[in-house]
């Protein structure tokens, strides 16, 4: 087969198969090709059925029957229960680490699932006074119910449904029914692992409750990675099966994120009989690694009988049963109400709209040039030059607050506006809109000088020594020994001198991927002229529902609708595991 034709990855792949199975056919080899390109994609297996009949880099499927027969034929494909690089498991195909991660996965959860701790009413004792003259049937009330009545439980809704006030009502009631209990907080990244504690620190503030309860609430969040212990010269992490995690309640933001493995990994390392509460948003685009679990979780929501019983008890609302429903479903809660934006909301509005992939409506909604929405259609080419003049009034804070090199107001001035891009390369990708607005606007050649007071930069490379995470933002400011490097901690600063980071980019536009788990004040999501693949439905919500108060589209019509038709569904089997276990 024609290996130029196929990317990295993928062309690694198929030439160490060629090099340990001479004997395999072309179509065993292509079908290893594409399963590495989907694997790129996000995709955790390739669907036989889906593609047989179809074609792909000039070849043609063959009827599912010859196909299976071929790959089982290879060398290099095995069944269940056999060893090899690829595995077939009925019609689909996997890369054996990965079936390997979704059957373990799978097979946690059911192991957990059901109901756990204390009983319904005295759970419904706990909430009363913490949703005082809130009705029994509020989404919140039984969000919080779900979650004390479950061992494993999802709460899911978009920005601003109350995920973190629900999450703050469900820990205060947890060390009032469970004194003493280790909680611990993380997410995927560290800037979400900020805002998660900033989020709780505000709504614990609204309960009112005594110092001794607000005392055993946790006050700190990690990362997924720095709780599981993962080191950078290992792929192995320290907590596992044989190693659990020291803690009775685990509760992790921005679950949408957690791709495949680490999902597979972190509940390994749960102690057996610990809670875990996921929040996150189905909608928003899913990990940059393969899996999309959340997503696929949020989908078995619905209560066996006994599961309506529990919460029917535990709310004091009636609660319906949904045929066909498992202990899994018993645990998921879905939040729709948003308190963030409201009905006039023009950016609630295209939320809702681009998420839909309503694309007539998005372009008119657009077209309407709302207060809180605005739109420059046309070509980059046509675009940037006004783009960039407003962005430079847009920094004049941030350059006063570099100036006075006051890492509080210049991070506050710097999270006002992000620019986010589709892509890192290409003329509206993350690199070239850096250089322009480094070269443009804070005159500044990186090649020759590559920091400068005012720089911000995202770490592309964790380093607990340094207490960085991979996705964390720091700001450059000068100071009496020169320039430092600041990143928020606690409620401090870690200041570092610029050759100690660990592999960065520069960050005054970040992908709309780097942007999962932050908020600005504004968004301006630019795109590219062309359709690339990693345009989607779920990477414009995402998008714009990182803005509070105003979101910019740069980019055409065009460009905007090629995005809104396509829908991903990544292939998976762990739906297929989880419902025919139960």
């Amino acid at each position: 087969m024609n290996m130029v034709l196929l990317p990295g990855f993928a062309a690694e792949l198929v030439a160490w198969l060629q090099r340990g199975f001479p004997a395999a056919g072309e179509l065993a080899l292509a079908s290893a090709g594409l399963l590495a390109c989907r694997t790129d994609e996000g995709h955790v297996c390739v669907d036989l059925v889906q593609e047989a009949g179809q074609r792909w880099n000039g070849q043609p499927w063959p009827e599912l029957g010859l196909w299976r027969g071929q790959l089982l034929a290879s060398g290099f494909v095995a069944e269940p229960g056999g060893y090899a690089p690829l595995l077939l498991d009925g019609d689909r195909l996997y890369l054996a680490r990965l079936w390997s991660d979704e059957v373990a996965l799978a097979k946690q959860l059911l192991q957990r699932a059901g109901p756990g701790g204390a009983l319904p009413k005295q759970i419904k004792a706990a909430l009363d006074p913490l949703f005082a003259g809130v009705p029994a049937d509020d989404g919140q009330r039984l969000a919080a119910a779900t979650a004390l009545l479950n061992r494993v439980a999802l709460i899911a809704g978009g920005p601003g449904t109350g995920k973190t006030t629900t999450v703050a009502k469900v820990l205060a009631a947890l060390v009032m029914l469970q004194p003493g209990c280790r909680i611990r907080l993380a997410a995927p990244t560290g800037k979400a692992a900020n805002r998660m504690v900033e989020a709780l620190a505000g709504a614990k503030a609204k309960l009112g409750l005594d110092l001794v309860t607000l005392a055993e609430l946790p006050d700190q969040a990690t990362t997924l990675h720095r709780l599981l212990g993962y080191r950078p010269d290992s792929a192995t992490p320290r907590y596992g099966a044989d190693q659990p995690l020291a803690l009775d309640v685990l509760v992790v933001d921005e679950a949408s994120m957690i791709d495949l493995a680490l999902f597979s990994r972190l509940l390994q390392a749960l102690p057996p009989d610990a809670r875990l509460i996921l929040l996150g948003d189905r909608d928003q685009l899913a990990s940059v690694e393969a899996g999309s679990a959340f997503a696929e979780l949020v989908k078995l929501a619905g209560r066996t009988p006994e599961g309506a019983q529990r919460l029917a008890a535990a709310s004091g609302s009636k609660q319906l049963a949904r045929p066909g429903a498992t202990l899994l479903g018993d645990g998921i809660a879905m939040l729709s109400q948003s308190h963030r934006f409201g009905g006039n909301s023009g950016i609630g509005e295209l939320a809702r709209r681009a998420n839909a992939g309503d694309t007539a409506g998005t372009l008119a909604l657009l077209a309407e040039q709302r207060s809180d929405l605005a739109w420059q259609p046309g070509r980059a080419s046509e675009w940037l030059p006004p783009m960039l003049a407003q962005l430079e009034r847009q920094l004049d804070d941030y350059r006063s607050a570099v100036r006075e090199a006051d890492p509080v107001a210049a991070f506050q001035a710097f999270d006002r506006l992000r620019l986010l891009c589709v892509v890192r390369d290409g003329p509206v990708g993350v690199a070239a809109i850096n250089r322009l607005v480094e070269t443009r606007l804070w005159r500044q050649d990186p090649r020759r000088q590559p920091w400068y007071a005012g720089r911000p930069v995202i770490v592309r490379a964790s380093d607990a020594a340094l207490g960085l995470a991979n996705g964390d933002i720091g700001l450059c400011l000068a100071g009496p020994d020169g320039l430092r490097v600041y990143f928020p901690q606690g409620d401090g600063w870690r200041a570092l001198t610029p050759a100690r980071l660990p592999a960065h980019d520069t960050a005054f536009a970040l992908t709309v991927h780097q942007s999962q788990g932050s908020e600005f004040d504004a968004v301006w999501l630019l795109l590219p002229d062309e359709d690339v693949p990693v345009l989607s439905r779920s990477l414009i919500y995402t998008a714009v529902t990182r803005a509070r108060r105003e979101v910019a589209v740069w980019g055409s019509a065009t460009t905007l609708a090629a995005a809104l038709a396509r829908d991903v569904q990544r292939a998976s089997g762990l739906l297929d595991r989880l419902r025919s276990a139960e």
